[in-house]
């Protein structure tokens, strides 16, 4: 493969009610046109026949994609927001292009017709950054403190009494949802905590 790690597929489709806007398509999708019969018939060939896919992939830490006190904007309370930078790499834009193509080679080997697809105008489909609300990272996770923000128990180095557990200690992701890894790294940092406590190695 050119691009690094890896992607997952998922699929959706079937029958439903024709929703608002369900022809806004037809003109692209039936070139030859069509009123009152011939209409119908080509509406058949379409309606509950419909399949498309997603992909989701790691992306993997870039120099471009970042974090940082915003030298210039406060919230509220006059304290510094974090100025966030993101930028996707060859490594995710080959890999959405990998999936177009795979995506498209399934629907033709089901002796299906493909209605839409994206290419390199737009970078083969790849989703704005945020926008999957799978994103993890912002405060690394390791066992430097001069490369990493937290410790393994996702405690911070600098401010002992600070733990963070959602998905900002990742440095990356795999192609799963993190949900179930945040859980685990949360009980774990939990029962730290509280043996920390107990040790008066942290203050509650």
């Amino acid at each position: 493969m050119p691009f690094a790690r890896g992607y997952h597929i998922e699929i959706g489709g079937g029958r439903g009610m024709p929703g608002a806007g369900a022809l806004g398509g037809y003109p692209t999708q039936f070139l030859g046109g069509g009123y009152g019969v011939e209409m119908k018939n080509n509406l058949r060939k379409l309606y509950g026949c419909e399949v498309h896919f997603s992909g989701r992939g790691e992306m993997i830490p870039n120099e471009d994609s970042y974090c940082e006190i915003d030298p210039h904007v406060v919230d509220q309370w006059g304290i510094p927001v974090l100025r966030f930078h993101f930028k996707w790499s060859q490594d995710e834009i080959l890999q959405a292009k990998h999936m177009q193509e795979t995506f498209q080679q399934i629907i033709e080997a089901m002796g299906g017709t493909v209605t839409h697809k994206s290419g390199p105008e737009n970078n083969w489909g790849i989703a704005r950054g945020g926008e999957i609300i799978h994103e993890v990272g912002a405060t690394k996770m390791g066992s430097d403190p001069k490369t990493s923000v937290l410790n393994q128990y996702c405690q911070a180095w600098d401010v002992k009494n600070l733990f963070i557990t959602d998905a900002a200690p990742f440095v990356s992701n795999a192609d799963k949802n993190p949900t179930l890894s945040i859980t685990a790294l949360g009980w774990r940092t939990s029962d730290y905590i509280a043996d920390q406590v107990k040790k008066l190695n942290v203050k509650v």
